[in-house]
């Protein structure tokens, strides 16, 4: 006889954990399915920046940022949950006026000069025109905060399927019907929430996947009190003394293997920041791949022409900042609580989605 459950959430993610808590705690009952295990992917490959400041689009996004900054920091309290949480803050290198008259616009900043970045910084190869300090804009650790997540959904009561593959979704008079090989789930609502694979669920969606190479280097003794940004790229501490490097940008790549340019890139990338950091022993390389939409705007909502059927996905480089308010969101849909109609919008699945009919729907403006 098949489970019945409120909503299956396919994708074991940071997104789809973070929404398998929120429903959970509503006192739906839910069915987290993931093809893999827990926390890999994407969430394993990310560096964990909550950069509301340094990621910003436009200002629906924005909002959209700092809320979910301050959802990480509630869930962190009131679970007591480790997620490598990592205060000190992100400073935004300015490497020519431009970027520095764009940066001051931020009032909740603060500027250092060059030689002011000298002195907090040790070895720091100073930016020309100074950096800004984002004190609010902290990290975490991706694949502990999702292991967190779904933790604290299982303790409410949800179940986690992994080395679970989705072959069929078929839609019911008041729901769906999930087939996981030999077994049969039936819901009355499901969240897509599987990053890149997404797409293979919603019918010509729009979403490509980008290539991102990254490495840990162990510190040796270095403390380094802020994450360093510019441009794209970073040098994360983490609290077990190593330091993230990240990361490039390879389009139209999806394959993981670690690559020669690759490395010479994430080389670059640390001594522009530290000189002689490159030359740290380096204990990991990985790649991993980002779901990207149209407009680097996630998909966040219910799937065109099917009641009751959601997407979380295409968050890009934003999947670690933006998992609780998405999650929130997704809850908010489900349950019928008010929503933010601009968020709504900005992150409609219909900017994605072609119709056979009408060749595309029309892309809602950002």
């Amino acid at each position: 006889m098949p489970q019945q459950v409120d909503v299956v959430v396919i994708g074991g993610g940071i997104i789809g954990c973070s929404i398998a808590y929120y429903l959970a705690k509503e006192c739906l009952s839910v069915h987290l399915v993931e093809r893999d295990k827990i926390a890999q992917g994407t969430t394993r490959a990310a560096g964990g920046m909550l950069g509301a400041h340094s990621e910003y689009l436009n200002d629906t996004f924005y909002s959209f940022a700092r809320e979910s900054q301050a959802l990480y920091q509630e869930f962190k309290l009131e679970k007591d949950a480790d997620i490598g949480y990592t205060a000190g803050g992100i400073v935004q290198f300015a490497c020519s006026e431009e970027e520095r008259i764009a940066l001051s616009r931020w009032n909740n900043a603060a500027y250092l000069s060059a030689e002011q970045v000298r002195e907090r910084i040790p070895h720091v190869a100073a930016p020309a025109f100074g950096a800004y300090l984002f004190k609010e804009d902290v990290h975490v650790h991706p694949e502990k905060a999702c292991l967190a997540f779904c933790a604290a959904a299982k303790r409410l009561g949800a179940t986690v399927s992994e080395q679970a593959q989705v072959d069929e979704i078929t839609t019911l008079h008041d729901g769906y019907q999930i087939r996981i090989g030999a077994s049969v789930i039936t819901a009355r609502h499901v969240v897509i929430a599987g990053g890149t694979a997404s797409a293979k669920l919603v019918p010509r969606l729009q979403m490509t996947a980008v290539k991102g190479q990254c490495m840990q280097l162990n510190a040796m003794g270095r403390h380094l009190p802020y994450t360093l940004f510019h441009n794209g790229c970073y040098v994360i501490p983490r609290p077990d003394g190593t330091l993230v490097i990240g990361a490039t940008m390879e389009q139209g790549l999806t394959d993981l293997q670690i690559t020669d340019a690759g490395n010479l890139a994430l080389n670059a990338i640390a001594e522009r920041f530290i000189p002689g950091l490159s030359h740290l022993p380096v204990m990991n390389r990985w790649a991993g791949l980002r779901p990207k939409t149209i407009d680097e705007l996630p998909y966040i909502g219910r799937v065109p022409g099917n009641k009751n059927m959601y997407i979380a996905a295409g968050h890009f480089r934003n999947g670690i900042l933006l998992a609780p308010v998405t999650a929130c969101l997704i809850r908010d849909l489900i349950i019928g609580n008010e929503v933010n109609r601009e968020r709504i919008k900005a992150f409609d699945p219909k900017r994605g989605v072609f119709h056979e009919a009408n060749n595309r729907t029309e892309r809602q403006s950002v």
